[in-house]
Parts: C-alpha cells; sequence; structure tokens
C-alpha cells in the first residue's frame, strides 16, 4: 500500500530530479565561460598596450642595436600571448553571438595576423643591424645594403600570404562596433601597404648593389623642380643635375639650366600623346621647363632624358624629380649645410632661399643674373645630396621625412632598368595618377600649372573639397571637385618684386594667369564647371590616362581669391573604393576634405 508521500512522488515527472543538476552545470559553464573570455579579453587588451608601448619605444630606440632587440622580444612575447588568449575554443564559439560576434572575430584574426608578422617578418627584418649601412666616411656600405634587400626577401612572402589570407575572410571593418571599426581599418590598411611595400622591395633586392654603384658609377638625371612656378608635378624643372652613385657614394658630376639643353625648340624633342597635346599644348616637348605639366612623369622622364641628351650626352640610368620642400625635410633628419659661398641651409630656411631670396640677389635682368639662378640651385641641392653620405644624423628619421616627402609627391623616379620598374610600377613615383581603375581607390586630380612666365606661386595656397554621391547613387554617380585658390601677394608688395619673379611680359606686373586641371575618376564625363559661382566653359579637355581630364583658366590679381568647382558624372554600378585627392605638391600643404555619404 502507498503511503501519500510514496503517491506523490510517483506523480512527479521523471525528469524533475535531474532539471537541477542540469540547470546548475548549465550556469556552470555559462559562467565558466564567461570568466574565460572576460580573462583572455584582459589578456588581450593588456597585450596589446604592451605591444604599442614597446612599438613607440622602439621606434625610438632604432638606432641602438641591443634596446632594438629587447623591444622586438617583448612585443613578440605580446603578440604571441594576444594571439592565444584568442585562439581558444571558447573564444571561436562565441564568434556565433549576435551583436559581437563580427568583433571577436575580428580580434582573433587580427591577433593571429599580428603574431606572425611580428614573429615571422618584423623580428628577422630587426635583427639586421641598420647602422651597418652608414653612411661611414660619405659613402653607404652596398654589402649591407644588399643584405638587408636578401633579408626582405625572405621575409616578403610572409607578409604577402598574411594580407591575402585577412583578404580571403571577408574581414569587413564596416560591419564592427564603433570603438573597433577605425582601428582595425587602419590595421588592415596599413597590412596592404606594408605587404606591397616588401613585395616591391623583394623585386628590387637584387638590384640594389648596382643602384648605389656597387657593380660601377650609376649616373642619375635630377629634375630639381622649382615650386614657385607651378607645373602638376610641382614646379617647373629648370635646374637639371647628374647625380652619379660610386660604390656608395654621391656626387653632382653635372649640372645644367634651360639654356644648356635648348630648351624652346620649335618642334617638341619627343612625340607628345594626344592627350597631352590638348590639355597642355606642345610646350611640354618644346621647353624642358614645361615637361611636369603633365601628371604622367614616365612621359616627362622621357623627354627631359630626350633634351639632355640632345645636347649633353647620355642622360643617365634614370630620372629623379625632387623639389624645395622635400630638401627641407632631407635637411631636418641630416642638419644643416653650408654652401661655398658661405649661405647656411637648413630645414627652417631652405624654401624662402631657393624660392624667393635668390631672386632678391639675382633679379634675372641679365643672362648672367639667370645662370647665377641655377648654379644657386645646383651648389645647394648637390651640398644637401652630398649631406645624405656625410651626415652622422639619425638613418631612421631619415627614412621617415624620405617617406613623407613620397607621400606627398614630392620625389618621383623613372628608371630604365626593367627590374627597378616592375618595383615602382603603379606607385607614386611615377606621377599621381598611375593607376586606371577605382577598384582600390577612386583618385580624383587637381593640378596647378601656372600660365604667368614667373615665380609668383610662392605667394599662393590652394584647398580642394570634394563631394559625391558614389556610395549612395542608384544610377549615375555624381563627383563635385571644389578648390579655393587663394592669391596672397598683396599690392603694395608688387614694385618691390624683382623682375624675375614678376617679368610683366604677358600679363601686367603682379597679375598672375594660373590653369587648374581637373581629372575625374577613371570612366567619368565632365559635367559641367563653375568659375567664383557662374557657369564656365573650359578652355580645353580631353581624355588622359583613361580619365576626363579639363582645364580652367583664371587671372589674379594681388591679394584675390578664386573658387572654381567641376562636376564629373561615372555609372554608379562599377566597383568604387575610397575617394582619394590627388593634388600638385605645393609649398604649402593642401589641405582636403571628402564628404561621400554613405561610405562610412
Amino acid at each position: 500500500m502507498q503511503t501519500p508521500d510514496n503517491k506523490a512522488a510517483s506523480k512527479r515527472p521523471w525528469w524533475r530530479p535531474r532539471l537541477k543538476p542540469t540547470v546548475w552545470t548549465i550556469v556552470g559553464l555559462l559562467g565558466f565561460c564567461i570568466v574565460v573570455m572576460g580573462v583572455s579579453a584582459v589578456v588581450a587588451k593588456m597585450s596589446v598596450d604592451s605591444l604599442m608601448d614597446d612599438a613607440r619605444a622602439l621606434v625610438e630606440d632604432i638606432d641602438d642595436a641591443d634596446a632594438t632587440a629587447a623591444h622586438v622580444d617583448d612585443m613578440r612575447g605580446s603578440a604571441q600571448a594576444m594571439h592565444i588568449a584568442t585562439a581558444h575554443p571558447i573564444w571561436r564559439a562565441s564568434e556565433v553571438l549576435p551583436a559581437v560576434g563580427d568583433d571577436l572575430r575580428a580580434v582573433r584574426l587580427l591577433a593571429g595576423a599580428a603574431d606572425t608578422l611580428i614573429a615571422d617578418v618584423a623580428a628577422p627584418l630587426l635583427e639586421f643591424d641598420l647602422a651597418s649601412i652608414g653612411p661611414t666616411d660619405g659613402a653607404l656600405n652596398v654589402d649591407a645594403v644588399a643584405q638587408l634587400g636578401q633579408k626582405i626577401e625572405q621575409v616578403a612572402p610572409v607578409a604577402e600570404e598574411t594580407d591575402i589570407r585577412l583578404i580571403a575572410e571577408g574581414l569587413d571593418a564596416d560591419g564592427l562596433l564603433a570603438p573597433l571599426r577605425e582601428p582595425v581599418e587602419q590595421v588592415t590598411n596599413g597590412l596592404s601597404t606594408f605587404a606591397d611595400a616588401m613585395r616591391r622591395l623583394a623585386i628590387l633586392s637584387p638590384q640594389l648593389s648596382t643602384m648605389l654603384g656597387g657593380e660601377g658609377p650609376q649616373n642619375y638625371l635630377v629634375l630639381v623642380q622649382n615650386t614657385a612656378e607651378m607645373r602638376t608635378l610641382g614646379g617647373n624643372p629648370g635646374s637639371l643635375l647628374m647625380l652619379t652613385v660610386d660604390q656608395g657614394r654621391m656626387e653632382i658630376t653635372q649640372s645644367a639650366g634651360q639654356a644648356d639643353v635648348n630648351s624652346g625648340r620649335p618642334e617638341p624633342v619627343a612625340p607628345l600623346t594626344e592627350s597631352t597635346n590638348a590639355l597642355y599644348t606642345d610646350r611640354v616637348g618644346r621647353y624642358i621647363q614645361d615637361t611636369t605639366m603633365t601628371p604622367d612623369f614616365a612621359q616627362t622622364a622621357h623627354l627631359a632624358r630626350a633634351f639632355w641628351s640632345d645636347t649633353l650626352g647620355d642622360p643617365g640610368n634614370s630620372v629623379i624629380a625632387i623639389d624645395p620642400v622635400l630638401l627641407s625635410y632631407i635637411l631636418k633628419a641630416t642638419g644643416p649645410v653650408e654652401l661655398v659661398d658661405g649661405t647656411t641651409l637648413n630645414a627652417d630656411n631652405v624654401v624662402a632661399e631657393l624660392l624667393s631670396n635668390v631672386y632678391a640677389r639675382y633679379p634675372g635682368n641679365t643672362a648672367s643674373e639667370i645662370a647665377a639662378q641655377d648654379e644657386f640651385f645646383a651648389m645647394a641641392a648637390g651640398s644637401i645630396f652630398g649631406q645624405l653620405t656625410s651626415s652622422q644624423g639619425d638613418f631612421f628619421s631619415l627614412i621617415q621625412e624620405l617617406t613623407k616627402g613620397f607621400n606627398e609627391g614630392r620625389i618621383l623616379y623613372a628608371p630604365t632598368d626593367a627590374t627597378e620598374a616592375q618595383a615602382v610600377s603603379g606607385t607614386r613615383f611615377g606621377g599621381p595618377l598611375t593607376v586606371q581603375s577605382n577598384a582600390r581607390d577612386t583618385r580624383i586630380g587637381v593640378f596647378v600649372n601656372d600660365n604667368t612666365e614667373g615665380k609668383l606661386d610662392y605667394y599662393t595656397d590652394m584647398s580642394v573639397a570634394v563631394a559625391s554621391d558614389v556610395c549612395t547613387a542608384e544610377e549615375d554617380a555624381t563627383f563635385t571637385v571644389g578648390t579655393t585658390y587663394n592669391y596672397n601677394l598683396q599690392p603694395e608688395q608688387v614694385e618691390a618684386l624683382p623682375l624675375y619673379v614678376s617679368t610683366g611680359r604677358y600679363f601686367p606686373r603682379g597679375v598672375k594667369s594660373t590653369n587648374l586641371v581637373f581629372y575625374g575618376p577613371v570612366g567619368s564625363t565632365f559635367v559641367s564647371a563653375k568659375l567664383d559661382g557662374q557657369d564656365f566653359v573650359p578652355q580645353a579637355g580631353a581624355n588622359d590616362l583613361g580619365r576626363q581630364a579639363v582645364l580652367v583658366n583664371f587671372e589674379s590679381d594681388p591679394g584675390t581669391t578664386h573658387t572654381v568647382e567641376v562636376k564629373f558624372s561615372a555609372p554608379a554600378d562599377q566597383k568604387y573604393g575610397p575617394l582619394d585627392v590627388r593634388t600638385t605638391p605645393m609649398i604649402e600643404k593642401v589641405p582636403v576634405n571628402i564628404d561621400s555619404p554613405g561610405c562610412g
């Protein structure tokens, strides 16, 4: 006979006795996972902080081999700890969670990439003693540079594979939480840039010794662009130098001005493209000063070599273009240099000395004064190049300054060697518009060409604003490019200007004529233009470098500002990368503002 208690027990569901321990098991597992994830997140965060601290310290101590080795060991440990903290099964399982899953996955992928890059790329590279490159006794160590090249060859495939792996994983920063979005985008973009640079350096590696004169003297034709008279690529290249590099030692072995290369000939020195002729006229091939009007530096280099060889002989192995602002960056790293005439050039005064003071000293009233200007340019550039291999300055700082100049378009390079050409293809060495696709980035160009015959661009600056609906348009996307061009010379300054600065030959003294050339994205078409708010018909237009381009000319009185707005359109169904605006590298940095709603 069943008792009441037994009856109650028989009616209780069979699973009820097991429910309580099962619930506690689940709660315990969840609690364990939360604790593991919390600890992992803390470890990952601490590792990232430690990694960044060591990276900053590494930059400061890069010239100290022992300190560099210690920082690299610490960075390797931090990266490994971060990788371990995010690679376990519980972290991976948590990636299925809504809202935060994608963010956890992004952290794991980047932690793995960081571990690989530091252990297999950065550490082997930083084992190399950069101080061994020199300079020593006025020369770079060619053998040490070759050894560094071999190191780069070894690690470059790892960097590229890591970049490809992240791309294949489909890591998309746009879908992440706000605090992670920008850092992830910066890291992925930085990795792509780094991997590309390593790949190019690996291609170049076998050629490095030859480029530095290790197998015999190498000659480089250098165009010193005068940014007081603007051209698309930077300035009037009226001063030409032959830079000879022999066993790591640099020397200017010949210099020339416009008169020495028969500038002003009746016919172009070499054939021009149809689009160059339409936009810039045949002046590009008749005057050495106008060879940099085209944004295609390969064409500029071809013309410059033709000018030189026509009257002076062998034009060398490659063509380099630089400007006074780049020279100021070099002097910032190497320290000041004293010229044979007693002038001291430093990072603060070199631009003013080369682009303004020289004309007060040699006004250009006679042929001998014009020749003296060219001689001063050559003397300054030659002394600064010499400083590169005689200074005991910070090598890493020099690399940083040269990189800054490269990113601003102030260093251009066109080699004749096929290996070198492959290594620099598609980079800013070839000019601002080398890429003929919008897939990776959607480039727009705004370029300045002086039309006055003077040096009045010393008194100008410009800003650019771009607005586009490329990320929201259903049919044609529009790209509206606005510029504000300031002519800062004041009326009371005109009378004191040296003749060579304001010749008064084609325009009244002090009045400036400017050509702005606008390039739309690849495949775009010109829609309209406005000058100072009024509809305007451009003076020239063509399809150049796969892009629609138009030229707008205007005159400026001293102390005035002009605004120009040009609109392009392009099919919305193309693939468009982020908007990127390329401008002429002026004396003052050109501020750029981009407004593209919906693009993130």
